[in-house]
């Protein structure tokens, strides 16, 4: 079983729960430090993190925030607000997601633009973050299928735009 949950990108050294009314301290844990004051955060909770609160995370850091909604470490909706860019979307995992959806009857193309149509957004917001993006290896990462955890394409993905670990793994 995989990890149900958001991985929230922020520029800031405090804790999501002391930002986020609805994060509480013992749902949340550090997911990777990044250079440059980038922090991601493993916020283990039923609910996404909502657009609502990633404007607020905006507001309080002055700085982009991204969050990836991850199912069962099988895919995960990319969700980001830049400070000058505005709101994007995107997915990374499509056939996993196209499964989750099936039930509803909603398809991925419905909700999602295609890797390809996702780049330009991301490039924007990692440039609007500070950032020297790849865009060769961000357009890579993007149509990636996860072998076996969304999460090691979302770090690939993180690392095209300009947002680099610092630790070890």
């Amino acid at each position: 079983m995989g990890f149900w949950g958001s991985l929230l990108v922020v520029k800031s050294d405090d804790q999501v729960s002391a930002q986020l009314p609805e994060v509480t301290e013992s749902h949340e844990s550090v997911f990777l430090d990044a250079e440059g004051g980038w922090r991601v955060w493993a916020i283990d909770r039923e609910d996404p993190i909502s657009e609502n609160e990633l404007s607020m995370m905006v507001e309080r850091s002055k700085a982009p925030a991204l969050c990836a909604y991850v199912m069962d470490s099988d895919c995960a909706v990319i969700e980001a607000l830049g400070v000058r860019t505005g709101f994007w979307r995107t997915c990374l995992g499509r056939e996993s997601i196209a499964a989750y959806m099936a039930a509803s009857g909603e398809t991925v193309e419905e909700w999602f633009p295609s890797a390809d149509e996702s780049v330009p957004a991301a490039l924007d917001w990692a440039r609007d973050a500070g950032s020297d993006p790849s865009e060769s290896r961000l357009a890579e990462a993007l149509a990636a299928v996860p072998d076996p955890f969304v999460e090691s394409i979302f770090v690939a993905m993180l690392e095209a735009m300009g947002v680099r670990s610092v630790s070890d793994g």
